[in-house]
């Protein structure tokens, strides 16, 4: 079986669950670790300052709780591991590395947009791992829009294939999260990881049994990128959260899901 994988990614812990996970269940050939940078937003009051926090302090405790032990999992093999500064990703030097591994398969999550001629080099090779519903979100911290919007029947994880457009590639497979009682903001997002990590598992598996089958997308949801997560939109989850008006989302989607099965 061939299964010459190449990771690009961020530093980030959910980037070295993302790593990790794979990495237990599949030999890696080289993982490239992308330097992220986020707009650097000021607070235009305390409020929203605090809620900044707030939302990042939830975050970080969460993430520990949930990821920290992927860091002592058994891996497959000693992959590179290979930093990319920011804005390099779709450099000519990026791409020569890349050529030196010949990856069968490239699989991104959490990176910057690939160029066209990364793409060009690796035709149909390589995935992504979109936290989101493409069809009903795209871009970015598509894990924390449909809570922003009230619609967490769109939590969820796309794996797709690349092409120019931004999370608009063939759908590989994809699926909606199982929401419970007690669920926060932070679990609901998590979940969407893990979902999609458990996608992009199985999606590998039929790949390297020559089943590359994917579906068209129906339709392009909704984009969002980077500069759209301000401390404005953190500021109305958090008091979703702190009104009970989050608690009450979940128990309606809790009903719902019981009254139709």
């Amino acid at each position: 079986m061939k299964s010459k994988i190449a990771l690009i990614t961020g530093p980030g812990l959910n980037h070295r669950y993302f790593i990790n996970r794979l990495h237990r269940e599949f030999p890696i050939e080289c993982v490239l670790i992308e330097e992220v940078t986020y707009p650097n937003f000021t607070a235009d009051s305390q409020k929203l300052q605090e809620a900044w926090e707030w939302f990042f302090r939830r975050r970080k405790e969460y993430e520990h709780n949930t990821f920290a032990d992927s860091e002592s999992w058994t891996r497959k093999n000693q992959p590179t591991f290979i930093p990319v500064a920011t804005g390099q990703l779709n450099s000519t030097g990026t791409l020569k590395i890349l050529q030196a591994q010949h990856p069968e398969v490239i699989i991104l999550f959490g990176s910057s947009l690939i160029g066209r001629e990364l793409m060009e080099c690796f035709p149909n090779r390589i995935i992504n791992l979109h936290v989101g519903l493409s069809r009903e979100y795209r871009g970015s911290s598509c894990n924390f829009w449909p809570i922003y919007d009230g619609r967490l029947d769109c939590l969820g994880a796309t794996v797709l294939k690349i092409n120019a457009g931004i999370d608009t590639g063939e759908v590989l497979d994809q699926g909606t999260i199982t929401i419970e009682e007690g669920d926060t903001e932070q679990s609901l997002m998590g979940k969407s990881l893990i979902l999609g990590m458990d996608l992009t598992i199985q999606v590998l598996r039929r790949w390297f049994k020559g089943n590359k089958a994917t579906l068209p997308l129906d339709r392009n949801g909704k984009l969002f990128q980077k500069k759209d997560f301000r401390p404005e939109a953190i500021s109305k989850v958090k008091e979703m959260v702190e009104s009970g008006h989050l608690a009450s989302l979940i128990e309606a989607h809790l009903k719902a899901r019981e009254q139709s099965t």
